[in-house]
């Protein structure tokens, strides 16, 4: 492999679960793969692992399934099965909704709405219905989590912290508040401050994977790899089914230079959530790059690789970026520089000059 052609940057990427909330099997079947985002609907429902009842969901908690086994599907940010009856798509909940706020408008339902409308990034319908629902119950810490979540993914950052101080100060003791405003200081490099933030998340909420996730990252960002290492850990520890944390972790064990442990991390990952185009691509780039000439494969780089870019749609110029490398590693140089080629097409600006260097070492 021509080293020189392989980037000079880090290439693991770093995974942030965040969850919106409201208020024994046997298998005999292989399950389905897929990936789809539910919303609970049902009072009552549970979380369920071969051992019993994980935990309670609530109504317009939105979950990720990414296997089917009869009726159950397996949710791996959560690391649970749930009954399928007990979840709906997003168009189907606001269907029925929409029947329900025209006969009885309650602030319940317009929040459940807004979460459905958020699922779907209808943005400007979520916010509207938020503000509906806080008509009917302005007091509702949760919805202005809600609120704040979605402002920070449209990076409108200063109104976000604003709905989410306030809902800090109806409830000072919720974890989400102060989780996704912890997000929101580590989207923006305060990086202490996310820290800050993430902690006291943590400290409401000691279970509270996603917090514990998010400040793992944190403490990368910061290079401080083993706080880093101590939160992915304890984080697996409160829940051995999430797919994002072995991600992470894996992206530590590398940096420590400890290889075999990177790669069954990402293999548990994968395992857990084989929908995960992150993990394919950084499994598929340790594979290609790796430093350590034994644990080299550069056919499994190119399968995992392939993979990443399929769960995309050949979209993300760094998984493009990724494939070509796993392609050049395995001596399929043309399909190496058609890949190149569509990352360079795709790529921000910034990025394109250094594509073009890798391009031309192929083409020369």
């Amino acid at each position: 492999m021509n080293s020189a052609f392989t980037n000079c940057f880090f290439k693991p990427a770093l995974m942030l679960a965040v969850i919106l909330h409201a208020h024994t099997y046997t298998f005999s079947e292989q399950p389905e793969i897929f990936s789809q985002t539910m919303i609970v609907a049902t009072k009552g429902a549970a979380l369920k692992t071969g051992s019993g009842v994980l935990s309670q969901l609530n109504p317009g908690e939105v979950l990720v399934a990414t296997q089917r086994n009869q009726e159950w599907l397996w949710i791996p940010l959560r690391g649970g099965w749930i009954n399928a009856a007990d979840l709906k798509s997003p168009e189907e909940l606001i269907s029925i909704l929409d029947q329900f706020i025209e006969t009885k408008p309650t602030a319940e339902r317009y929040h459940l709405r807004g979460i459905a409308q958020q699922v779907l990034k209808n943005y400007p319908a979520a916010l509207s219905d938020f503000a509906a629902s806080l008509q009917l119950k302005p007091e509702n810490a949760h919805i202005f989590v809600n609120r704040g979540n979605i402002r920070r993914l449209q990076r409108e950052y200063d109104l976000a912290v604003e709905d989410l101080n306030h809902a800090i100060k109806l409830d000072d003791h919720d974890a989400n508040a102060y989780h996704i405003r912890g997000l929101i200081r580590l989207e923006q490099k305060q990086l202490p401050s996310a820290v800050e933030d993430l902690t006291t998340a943590i400290q409401q909420a000691p279970q509270m994977v996603a917090a514990l996730n998010a400040r793992g990252i944190t403490y990368r960002e910061l290079n401080q790899f083993d706080l880093a290492l101590q939160d992915f850990n304890q984080a697996i520890k409160a829940n051995n089914f999430v797919s994002a944390v072995f991600s992470n972790r894996a992206g530590i064990w590398e940096q420590q230079t400890q290889f075999d442990s990177a790669i069954k991390d990402y293999q548990r990952a994968l395992e857990l959530n084989p929908s995960s185009a992150v993990a394919h691509n950084d499994l598929a780039w340790l594979y290609a790059t790796c430093p350590d000439k034994k644990l080299l494969n550069p056919e499994l780089a190119v399968t995992h690789a392939e993979k990443a870019c399929e769960l995309t749609r050949f979209e993300d110029w760094n998984l493009l970026d990724t494939m070509a490398t796993a392609y050049h590693a395995n001596q399929q140089l043309n399909k190496a520089s058609h890949a190149l080629t569509q990352a360079i097409q795709k790529a921000p600006a910034e990025q394109k000059k250094e594509l073009k260097k890798k391009l031309a070492k192929i083409t020369d």
